[in-house]
């Protein structure tokens, strides 16, 4: 097993549920559309070194519209910035509290982090390496984890659309519960009445 599928099942997906679940706290519902997720996706899978770009365009467009908003609106536009905010994070954010290049930073192999006691040549040497390092690692490891995230993303709209649909039905067999009873009981008046229409004859 490769390190980048260790940390995929691993570091990557529990990174993935944590971040998700801080960030979707108390929220209604997911703060972004399923196509904007496979956007992310696919970005990812075939552009890593752009998704800080790509998820930096949609927080800034999603500021332009949220000034013009509407009330309601910009409660949503808010929530779609900080999803996008945290991608951005999560892509290079050396302060956030996690971020695939600190995991990256934190894996740096021995031979490639102290160059201060070596030749000018050396160290440029290892300058080039460390950078052909740095390069597979996010070739390889961005797509992995964002592929987690993503995959986290669209279980979290699915499992949002399924209570949605949960709820919709629970409310239609309490109002057919409540019709079948009014029905039973006009039911029952039309019956009382007949009966006593009869007595009367």
């Amino acid at each position: 097993m490769t390190l980048v599928d260790l940390l995929s099942d691993t570091v990557y997906c529990q990174q993935a549920v944590k971040q998700l679940h801080q960030l979707l706290d108390g929220a209604d519902e997911f703060p972004i559309k399923a196509a904007q997720i496979y956007g992310l996706r696919q970005i990812a899978r075939q552009e890593p070194e752009k998704v800080k770009v790509f998820a930096d365009h949609q927080r800034k467009r999603a500021e332009r519209k949220c000034e013009t908003a509407s009330k309601n609106a910009q409660q949503r536009l808010e929530s779609e910035i900080e999803f996008w905010t945290l991608v951005v994070n999560l892509c290079n954010g050396t302060t956030f509290n996690w971020s695939v290049i600190q995991e990256r930073d934190s894996r740096i192999p021995a031979n490639l982090q102290n160059i201060s006691d070596m030749s000018r040549r050396e160290r440029r040497e290892i300058r080039e390496r460390r950078d052909e390092w740095f390069e597979q690692w996010d070739n390889e490891h961005i797509p992995a984890f964002f592929e987690r995230f993503c995959t986290h993303c669209l279980y979290c709209i699915a499992k949002a659309e399924m209570e949605q649909l949960a709820s919709e039905s629970a409310n239609e067999a309490d109002e057919l519960a409540q019709q079948d009873q009014s029905n039973s009981q006009d039911g029952g008046a039309m019956q009382t009445a007949f009966q006593q229409a009869n007595l009367v004859e």
